[in-house]
């Protein structure tokens, strides 16, 4: 007996992939975060990206208050290296600034497949694929992604710290 499939789940990962591929292609971000990302693969971006799109929102509930399109391919290697070098969010108790609920949304795409993830930016910075979480804190996944997008959304998500390019966000104590 075959494993029997949903074929409305089916439809709504077509239309999350499909509205994935037409942001990163148009370099036009979504209004808000998706509730499903969508991904694949074993790692956190798995990935070999030739363009990234960056979407900021800076508060919760989600408006786009910042975003960047990325094609450098030196810039994606380290970002993805730096991603997927992240270890697990720690467990048990861990005292993490506010959270305001800003966060970027990562769109990595080839042309045919994208990975999407969400960082957030505030509280206990981890960043997730819907699979995998990695721990943000301070490294440089942080410090790379906050330095592409505009100071004004740093000023935005902190309105004070370290917003210079390239500044890492402030990180749990």
């Amino acid at each position: 007996m075959g494993c029997a499939t949903d074929p409305a789940a089916e439809a709504h990962d077509r239309a999350a992939l499909h509205a994935a591929l037409e942001a990163v292609r148009t370099a036009h971000c979504p209004a808000a975060p998706p509730d499903v990302m969508v991904n694949g693969g074993g790692s956190l971006e798995p990935l070999v990206a030739n363009r990234l799109l960056l979407c900021g929102y800076a508060h919760s509930p989600a408006a786009t208050t910042a975003q960047t399109l990325v094609t450098d391919k030196a810039v994606l290697n380290r970002l993805r290296t730096s991603l997927n070098k992240l270890g697990e969010p720690p467990i048990g108790r861990v005292n993490c600034p506010a959270d305001t609920g800003a966060k970027v949304l990562e769109i990595f795409g080839d042309g045919r497949h994208v990975a999407e993830l969400v960082e957030k930016l505030t509280g206990c910075q981890v960043v997730s694929n819907g699979n995998f979480d990695g721990w943000v804190g301070n490294s440089d996944a942080g410090t790379t992604v906050m330095g592409l997008l505009p100071t004004g959304f740093c000023r935005a998500v902190w309105r004070t710290g370290p917003c210079d390019r390239g500044a890492s966000a402030p990180g749990p104590r």
